[in-house]
């Protein structure tokens, strides 16, 4: 079965004194607050998910040293998105911890938040949100770990995720019917939704989970471009081709001249994981319940409550639910917006919505995605079903992985047992997800996660000729600049597999240095770890 069109989806309270008490009324302790600007990367151990709130999940965090206060920002000079270019300079889209601006400043007036930012980002963080304590090794084995238990998850429910049924929960324990704005009470521009880049066309809600319905699909919640265009109005950009397009196109085919959403602000973890991937994995225009399929993930129900204007279910938690009608026959100039890829997008003409109703938490927080500079969500869910999925077609493969600055490149490793597998395999891939640009195909041997051997396997294992092959006008990623057809791409497979004869390689290939002094020194590592292996891990 073919994959889906490549689009943007496939790509990913308190006040500043009283922060503290923002988190125990959420039943979070706060640790004690740093000075503003203090990083406080300890290690530490602290509470694991599934979480029922963002705030939670920011609590587990910060218990653990990974979360970042910064008392003031100017957002008018771009003072947040410098910061988050910066630490990911310093310390890499995996190391960069979570940022919580406590007030930020925005056309000119200081706004009261918090507002958080790449609270996925933290490798600890691919555990936490699945309920599972971080590797002490840290970084990677902690992606492993997570990758490890979906990989199970699925495999026992015969390939795909589990799923548990939402629950349905009384009002008065609907955090997001705290507070009912209507009408005239609305003034979305009074909340500190930012606009990241000087080139975006203006202050976008862009970690939203849309609600769109169809008669024949179901129900889907998707993360897409939302512009704020003004007190009442936000612009609703879901891209051609995803399935919030296909939905709200198919209610104007059908002669609808509105069609009702609603978007929700500051879900949990895992509803925002499904809601910006392709995690739950519709197929055509069957229905999925997603917030089952995240429940699924969390190991227990995500509590949901009715709308005040429609019939969707909500996370009952989040922080926000904007509510409203799109006039399915008109449409508005949206954007630019700086994308994933980490170049802007054009601006294009989108649907909007006409807000009648907003609910929220008291003192809400937003979440805020300086999309293109930081990780965004966390990527072992996707990783876990694309190799499952890739598996069905290329049964050698070994592992799969793919860069989180660069996810249009993919690695897979496969055991290799003949002359032509590893091109073939690539090929496979290639023309199969058309997310994928370049394939590179490697030995079992080598770490996917390790671009040092990686880079090792192409110097030595890897000749451009014959071990290479190159495609024409295949399906791409829109998003990609580098594309003169927005919808086309050419693509590249390299074999990095160790070339055998029948193949063009030498007779012999030798064998590397570690893999004979595995087997001529066999007790060497081993002994190694046992009298300093928490030296080794501990070292930074």
């Amino acid at each position: 079965m073919p994959m889906p069109p490549v689009t943007r989806r496939t790509f990913v309270a308190g006040t500043s004194a009283g922060l503290a008490a923002a988190l125990a009324a959420t039943g979070c302790a706060a640790t004690g607050s740093p000075a503003s600007g203090t990083a406080r990367r300890s290690g530490r151990s602290g509470p694991t998910g599934p979480f029922d709130t963002m705030r939670e999940m920011i609590a587990a965090l910060d218990a653990r040293g990974e979360l970042l206060r910064i008392d003031r920002v100017d957002q008018d000079a771009y003072e947040g998105t410098a910061l988050m270019y910066r630490l990911v300079e310093k310390h890499g889209l995996e190391g960069a911890p979570a940022l919580l601006f406590d007030t930020v400043k925005i056309r000119g007036q200081w706004l009261q938040g918090p507002v958080v930012a790449n609270y996925l980002g933290p490798w600890d963080a691919e555990c936490l949100a699945l309920g599972l304590e971080p590797d002490p090794a840290g970084g990677a084995a902690t992606f492993r770990k997570a990758r490890a238990h979906l990989i199970a998850l699925a495999t026992k429910n015969g390939g795909r995720y589990p799923q548990i049924p939402p629950e349905l929960v009384p009002r008065e324990q609907a955090r997001c019917k705290d507070v009912i704005l209507r009408g005239d009470e609305i003034d979305l521009t009074r909340f500190p939704f930012m606009q990241v880049n000087p080139g975006d066309g203006g202050r976008y809600l862009n970690t939203g989970s849309l609600f769109t319905a169809d008669p024949t699909a179901g129900v889907n919640l998707g993360t897409y471009r939302c512009q704020l265009k003004g007190p009442r109005k936000v612009a609703i950009s879901p891209g051609a081709g995803q399935t919030g397009w296909k939905m709200l196109e198919a209610a104007r085919q059908r002669g609808e001249k509105t069609a009702r959403i609603s978007l929700v602000l500051g879900q949990d973890p895992i509803v925002y994981v499904v809601s910006g991937s392709r995690t739950a994995n519709r197929q055509g225009d069957k229905p999925v319940d997603e917030l089952a399929v995240a429940g699924g993930l969390r190991g227990r129900p995500v509590q949901v409550i009715k709308s005040e204007t429609n019939d969707f279910l909500i996370p009952a938690q989040a922080e926000m639910v904007i509510e409203g009608e799109i006039p399915l026959d008109d449409r508005e100039k949206e954007g630019p917006y700086g994308e994933g890829l980490g170049y802007q997008g054009d601006g294009e003409l989108a649907w909007y919505m006409n807000v009648t109703v907003v609910t929220h938490r008291r003192n809400p927080w937003l979440h805020n995605s300086f999309t293109g500079v930081d990780r965004g969500p966390i990527k072992s869910p996707g990783v876990a079903s694309a190799y499952l999925f890739s598996k069905k077609f290329v049964p050698e493969i070994v592992d799969f992985h793919y860069l989180s600055n660069a996810n249009n490149i993919f690695f897979i490793s496969i055991d290799k047992t003949a002359p032509g597998q590893g091109l073939a395999a690539g090929e496979k891939l290639g023309k199969f997800n058309p997310v994928a640009k370049v394939v590179i195909v490697l030995d079992k041997d080598v770490d996917l996660m390790d671009m040092s051997q990686i880079m090792a396997a192409i110097s030595s294992r890897w000749q451009p000729n014959p071990a290479a092959k190159i495609f024409d006008n295949l399906p791409g990623l829109p998003l990609d600049p580098s594309q003169r057809d927005r919808n086309k791409t050419s693509k590249i497979v390299i074999d990095a597999t160790r070339q055998l004869p029948g193949e063009n390689g030498p007779a012999s290939f030798p064998k590397t240095n570690r893999e004979i002094l595995v087997e001529l020194a066999p007790e060497a590592l081993a002994q190694v770890d046992a009298k300093w292996g928490d030296l080794i891990v501990k070292w930074d």
